[in-house]
């Protein structure tokens, strides 16, 4: 879905493939789930020649940066890991369980954290299961990470052009909080991000039609350690479903709403997908989820009713309507088809690959400068 004013990375790279002359090294998508812009490398230097070419759209693109991540196995998706820890479970309080029984057994590693999303950083570092989602800037990082193991499989680097956000941004903090909750099931939106000095309207803007970012929110880390440093880490941070419980009311009739709230609005047409398909719900009884398309259109009613007041009418819209629901969203498939793209790393190349970034210092002990994998690099040079 573009936003007004920005082009999509896929038109972006459909250029680039053009203007480099890079025909040789695009390939059709491996399968549904990331059906867009695919490229092949074979060898470090084709590898390199296409990120050469990469940096010429990241010139043309000011404020935004390429982010990386590397996947020893094509077929993985970008899920993070306690979206699969609780898939696995069942257990939906599991961010909140963990988080407690991590920080109870080592406090002093949390006594000087600035704020929420310093402490899910940490959890993640450590090998906790979080809302988080690992990628790099160094895109040889990602390279060495999509070589590294299953040496039957393809390998993944994905990649995709975005706004980094701060650490202590309020929308990084509010959504980073989460994890202090047990059970956030049907918290209404306007409570849960007062404390962080946003309003509803603003909260819904930052996650789902921001015109400075093209997806969810990536997030620089204080780095913690040499590890963090060496691997550029950047993390994606997943926020929770959101309902329309005010438009539930009205459209199901689950209780009586006032019609005046909706005379702007056609929620036939805000949720068309949801209402010809129900997708959530609660036994017998559906319920609408805010994504980006749904959240544009009724925005877009607001303004077209009223364009000089229509941020005034959008805030008041917005207020005592959305509750959280207890469950990560994931990444909506229009952003993982047209603002990623990826680079297929074929399994009889990884080990070659490997082999040409030792030579330029890209090894096991770079990427984890530990002394246990220092001793490693020692031990094969024998």
């Amino acid at each position: 879905m573009e936003q007004e004013g920005i082009s999509l990375l896929t038109s972006d790279l459909n250029k680039t493939v053009k203007k480099f002359k890079l025909g040789g090294l695009t390939m059709d998508p491996t399968d549904g789930y990331y059906d867009h812009t695919t490229f092949a490398a074979r060898s470090l230097s084709e590898f390199i020649k296409l990120i050469e070419a990469f940096a010429d759209l990241n010139q043309r693109s000011a404020g935004l940066n390429f982010f990386y991540r590397g996947m020893a196995d094509s077929r993985w998706k970008l899920i993070p890991s306690l979206m699969r820890s609780i898939a696995e479970s069942h257990a939906y309080a599991l961010e909140h369980d963990l988080a407690v029984e991590f920080k109870s057994e080592v406090p002093d590693l949390f006594q000087d954290a600035r704020g929420n999303f310093e402490t899910i950083a940490k959890m993640q570092h450590f090998g906790i299961p979080t809302r988080l989602l690992d990628f790099t800037l160094n895109p040889l990082i990602a390279l060495y990470f999509a070589c590294s193991g299953h040496p039957r499989s393809p390998g993944r680097v994905v990649f995709t052009l975005n706004k980094l956000h701060h650490f202590d941004d309020p929308c990084v903090e509010c959504t980073s909080s989460l994890y202090l909750i047990d059970n956030c099931n049907n918290i209404s939106l306007d409570k849960w991000v007062r404390p962080y000095n946003l309003s509803v309207s603003e909260y819904l803007f930052d996650i789902f039609t921001n015109i400075y970012s093209r997806a969810p929110l990536f997030v620089k880390p204080l780095y913690l350690d040499e590890r963090m440093r060496a691997q550029r880490s950047v993390f994606l941070l997943f926020h929770n479903y959101v309902r329309d419980l005010l438009a539930d009311c009205r459209y199901y009739k689950y209780k009586e709403v006032d019609p005046v709230r909706f005379q702007h609005e056609t929620i036939e047409d805000i949720y068309k997908e949801q209402i010809e398909n129900p997708r959530f719900g609660y036994v017998e009884s559906p319920y609408f989820i805010v994504d980006k398309r749904s959240f544009k259109r009724l925005t877009d009613s607001y303004r077209r009713a009223d364009m000089d007041h229509c941020l005034e009418m959008i805030d008041a819209a917005c207020e005592e309507r959305f509750y959280l629901q207890d469950m990560i969203s994931p990444l909506e498939m229009d952003d993982i088809w047209q603002e990623f793209s990826s680079v297929i790393i074929p399994a009889k190349c990884k080990k070659a690959i490997l082999s040409q970034l030792r030579h330029i210092g890209i090894d096991e002990a770079y990427v984890y400068p530990e002394a246990e994998h220092i001793a490693q690099r020692i031990k094969r040079q024998m």
